[in-house]
């Protein structure tokens, strides 16, 4: 399908969307969604076809960012009755752009990039196609995503469709999210920890492959980094949003995702001259 075309077709599904959210309580755990969070030991409960599995972790006080970076603050505000008799209840909190459930705009690593304003609702939405490297994960803490993997996935599905997110799914944060120390591979904070960071990552190469080869709107992984832990270049940041491509960095409920047929959608928030905002992400299942 052509983009103009596709776009459009994405942009009808999106207002369904949004309203079978609203119908299926997206927000909550109606239509047997398995709740965003750590779920060791648990078995994940799989949504019916056409349902929407919200992809998102919840902002608060767990929420992790990069070690030396703030995180997420919520001061409660006023909660009660007026004097004039009516409940009233606001907060006030303030967040870094890069931490939980977010978007990587271009500008985050390509000076020319586009900033979060700038981007088209419609370009954030694409077909989902989930690359299970689990089991090398497993094995390995600090795996990089290869060329391979996306051979593999291509084997049984056929070639990545024009537009996909590519998503990476190592089962750290299905495992261990909200924990830093599993999420992170240390439990240092500050400056301190950066030289100790330890979680799976996408290979420059296979971001090369991808940016060359296939014409993806993006990439996203369930870990807070589409580089590894131990990358001090960022070479994937580099060259993914240096094309122009999108990233989406701790990304919730993998282990649910089926590896091909959904559509995701990435609705971040609109900050002007943002290099990356808070994003509620959610698929539509086949």
């Amino acid at each position: 399908m052509a983009a103009d075309g596709y776009r459009a077709a994405t942009g009808i599904m999106l207002l369904a969307a949004v309203c079978l959210a609203a119908a299926a309580g997206c927000g909550g755990d109606a239509g047997g969604r398995k709740e965003a969070g750590p779920a060791p030991g648990r078995q994940a409960v799989v949504p019916p076809p056409g349902k929407v599995l919200d992809m998102t972790y919840p902002f608060d006080s767990e929420t992790i960012y990069w070690p030396n970076a703030p995180g997420f603050r919520l001061e409660k505000g006023t909660w009660g009755r007026t004097p004039a008799g009516y409940y009233y209840s606001s907060n006030l909190y303030a967040a870094g752009e890069h931490g939980g459930t977010h978007l990587d705009a271009p500008i985050h690593f390509a000076e020319k990039g586009l900033t979060v304003d700038r981007i088209a609702v419609t370009d954030l939405i694409g077909p989902a196609v989930k690359l299970d490297v689990t089991a090398a994960c497993r094995k390995d803490r600090d795996y990089l995503l290869q060329v391979a993997d996306i051979e593999r996935w291509e084997r049984f599905h056929g070639p990545i469709p024009r537009g996909a997110w590519v998503i990476m799914y190592s089962g750290i944060g299905t495992q261990y999210y909200p924990d830093r120390k599993q999420v992170l591979g240390t439990g240092l904070t500050g400056e301190a920890a950066i030289p100790h960071l330890s979680f799976p990552g996408f290979s420059p190469e296979a971001a090369e492959w991808l940016v060359k080869e296939r014409q993806i709107t993006g990439v996203a992984i369930d870990t807070p980094s589409i580089d590894y832990g131990r990358s001090t270049d960022f070479r994937v940041h580099q060259v993914l949003y240096g094309a122009g491509k999108f990233g989406v960095e701790n990304i919730a409920n993998l282990d649910v995702l089926p590896d091909a047929g959904a559509t995701l959608y990435v609705l971040p928030m609109l900050i002007r001259d943002g290099t990356g905002a808070p994003a509620r992400v959610f698929a539509i299942l086949p």
